[in-house]
């Protein structure tokens, strides 16, 4: 079976790849503004200089890029990724973590869960793609959270369904392959999505050779896009937003908090164990009592948090989806329960370095990263790190778009591009 699927996806990228490059050599003449948003999920803003991706780098050094930018708490895949794209703070667009419980629906979503994450329901605010669909533009999206859904009633023109198993190279084909519609069906708006510095991340810990290697992955796939759009005569007129989510510390599972011997679990309706944002909804009348217990037992390296007592700084707390009981450590240690911490040690992998993120935002460790270049953008500028909300009316202006309501604002637009 894992045969014949090499097979078709090694035919797949055969065809995408002459469709691609086979019939564009011929110059893009009648390029609408356009950008093409680009998610490296998990690359920290230091991996520039850590690393030196070599393509990253001309890109920056041609372009805008932020010192880091902040990530929104919690500093998550999902919550993320949308705040990218609709300028909302996960407490006002909904997706507040990437296991949650809403219960007004009664209801259980997480990012596996195929039928959850179709579910308009539990996305709000208004995302860039459909912003510019009702605006009489054409979206496209080789994955990013919220494409696979009909927000507001709609998707975007182009997109697909999360698979983890399609190549890189695949994606950028098609994103290219896209580039060479005639101009009333080609889009104006990309996104782009790749998962290999989280993974390695996540897996090996961010020192690791095996992250450096997803680190030049990932930059020499952004290479065959330049490249291809180059073939076009169009590199420098495309608009490229490169971002990541969110950062990655390092940590040892030996260095876990063991959170269920700190109260009793059975006075919990449900518990989410997350390693680095635990929700726990207790039953009724028992909140007091789970709080006041983890309270006085949670060591210096986590913090313990009701919903709607989170720093104000975090712009997070009362969403409704947010869970009474929220435990959250310190980069440097992860939450679990006994049965997972024996697990790992029967295993051999309490000290195995590994990588984790969903901690506070500010930390070094969870710094994330922008880049941008092209027509629209100024050259050699490296600006102050800022807020990820932005990006949204960033992208907007370049397209001649309408914002949608917000809570970000035109900083970015006022320092990042040429006309400003």
């Amino acid at each position: 079976m894992r045969r014949t699927w090499l097979i078709f996806s090694a035919l797949i990228l055969i065809l995408i790849s002459f469709a691609a490059n086979g019939t564009a050599q011929s110059a893009i003449a009648d390029l609408k503004p356009t950008v093409v948003l680009i998610s490296l999920d998990g690359f920290r803003a230091d991996y520039l200089e850590k690393y030196d991706p070599p393509m990253l780098k001309k890109l920056a050094k041609n372009g805008v890029r932020a010192k880091w930018m902040i990530p929104s708490f919690p500093t998550k895949t999902f919550p993320n990724h949308y705040t990218v794209a609709t300028g909302l703070y996960p407490d006002n667009h909904g997706i507040i973590e990437n296991n949650m419980y809403d219960p007004e629906m009664d209801a259980l979503f997480s990012l596996g869960n195929r039928e959850a994450v179709q579910d308009p329901r539990w996305w709000g605010g208004e995302p860039i793609w459909v912003t510019a669909e009702k605006q009489g533009q054409t979206a496209a999206s080789f994955f990013f959270p919220g494409t696979e859904t009909e927000i507001k009633g709609v998707r975007p023109t182009y997109w697909k369904d999360y698979d983890g198993k399609i190549p890189n190279e695949v994606r950028v084909d098609t994103i290219l392959s896209w580039f060479d519609l005639p101009v009333e069906k080609r889009p104006t708006i990309f996104t782009l999505y790749f998962s290999d510095v989280d993974d390695a991340g996540h897996g090996f810990s961010p020192d690791s050779p095996e992250n450096k290697a997803a680190v030049l992955k990932v930059d020499s796939e952004l290479k065959r896009l330049y490249d291809g759009l180059k073939k076009r005569r169009i590199e420098k007129k495309v608009n490229l937003i490169i971002v990541s989510d969110h950062g990655m510390a390092s940590y040892k599972p030996r260095d876990a908090i063991i959170l269920d011997e700190m109260f009793n679990v059975n006075d919990a309706e449900k518990i989410f164990w997350v390693s680095e944002f635990t929700q726990i909804f207790p039953k009724e009348g028992m909140e007091e009592s789970i709080y006041r217990s983890i309270k006085s037992k949670l060591p210096a390296t986590a913090n313990v948090y009701r919903r709607n007592e989170f720093p104000e700084r975090f712009n997070f707390g009362s969403n409704k989806r947010i869970a009474p009981i929220v435990v959250v450590p310190n980069a440097g240690t992860t939450i679990t329960n006994r049965e997972r911490f024996a697990k790992m040690e029967r295993d051999g992998n309490l000290d195995k370095m590994r990588g984790a993120h969903g901690f506070d935002n500010l930390i070094p460790e969870m710094r994330a990263t922008f880049i941008a270049h092209g027509k629209a953008f100024r050259k050699g500028l490296t600006i102050e790190p800022f807020q990820n909300i932005h990006i949204y009316n960033l992208m907007c202006e370049i397209l001649n778009l309408k914002c949608a309501p917000n809570d970000g604002d035109d900083r970015l637009v006022k320092i990042s591009l040429k006309k400003h």
